[in-house]
């Protein structure tokens, strides 16, 4: 029997055998996360935090673990503004699957998602289990996602470069007060990249996500002339092992020079020194970032999927 189980309510979980402590099953939650890690690095970025964090009560979102019979198959995360992630393994068994699709759909009564982010086998499964609970709401019922976009999952390995092709430009790890010459490159890569259709610009939030990067030291640029930037890429999330890059953005003046595959070569050469691997997702159709990643080191591992609501 398949079942789950919200990890915030410790005094209230009973998903392993009934005479482990809380702590003892969130130590198994957390080993089971560790081990399938590529799966779900944002996922394991908000597990560290939410292990840290005193009261958890007061977290800004929720864990829950998918179970059968005491084997733990995947975790998922609902934010509190709709985000959900994923660390479920590509081999999460089909009967499992479908007795799993309305023990989650259930869960989304009292929540407002407005977008799944995960490996393709996790981002189906709650892509299914929202369009059950959409159908049993009259009010929703038939509302599709605005968009499903299909990436390539890609991971560095610094064999596979190829340095011959690889500009040496100078990266630099931008700071707070570079804001504004960043800003350009940030605001164009939300509207193409990022932005599901129909939903419009914010400036503001655009703005305060950037400097919400620059403060943490997250994010990277290569440095052209008059106090601009050619290309810029962000860190978006760090877990235990594995880096996990975002925001790529080459200004077209800069295109096809191999400015965004020198930012993820260096990326990824600096996530080895802290003994972790660079991993980066790609629309499958956009070619010509694929080609520069792939030249810089990264190579295909699995299929990744965003849904927006």
């Amino acid at each position: 029997m398949v079942h789950f189980v919200p990890l915030g309510q410790l005094n209230q979980i009973s998903c392993f055998a009934s005479d482990l402590s809380a702590v003892r099953q969130l130590e198994l939650v957390r080993a089971f996360v560790f081990q399938n890690e590529v799966f779900g690095v944002q996922l394991a970025e908000r597990l560290e935090q939410f292990i840290r964090q005193e009261n958890k009560a007061d977290f800004a979102g929720d864990f829950f673990c998918l179970v059968e019979d005491q084997t733990l198959w995947g975790v998922f995360f609902v934010s509190k503004a709709g985000l959900v992630l994923t660390c479920i393994p590509q081999n999460l068994p089909e009967p499992v699957f479908q007795q799993a699709i309305p023990l989650i759909a259930s869960q989304f009564q009292r929540r407002k998602v407005y977008c799944v982010s995960g490996w393709s086998r996790g981002a189906q499964l709650m892509a299914a289990a929202l369009e059950l609970h959409l159908a049993g709401d009259l009010e929703l019922s038939g509302r599709q996602p605005v968009e499903r976009r299909h990436y390539l999952f890609m991971c560095y390995d610094r064999r596979r470069c190829r340095q011959e092709l690889i500009p040496q430009y100078q990266v630099v790890r931008c700071q707070e007060e570079q804001l504004e010459q960043l800003y350009p490159l940030q605001s164009v890569y939300d509207t193409v990249e990022v932005l599901p259709k129909n939903q419009p610009f914010k400036e503001q939030l655009c703005r305060s996500n950037l400097l919400r990067s620059l403060r943490l030291g997250n994010v990277v640029a290569i440095p052209a002339k008059n106090e601009v930037f050619m290309a810029k890429a962000t860190v978006s999330a760090v877990s235990w092992r594995f880096i996990l890059i975002g925001g790529v953005y080459t200004a077209e003046t800069y295109r096809r020079k191999g400015a965004a595959a020198r930012l993820v070569q260096w990326l990824g050469e600096e996530a080895e020194q802290s003994q972790r691997q660079a991993v980066l997702f790609v629309r499958e159709k956009n070619l010509a970032a694929r080609h520069a990643y792939e030249n810089a080191g990264y190579f295909f591992s699995g299929n990744y999927e965003i849904l927006y609501y």
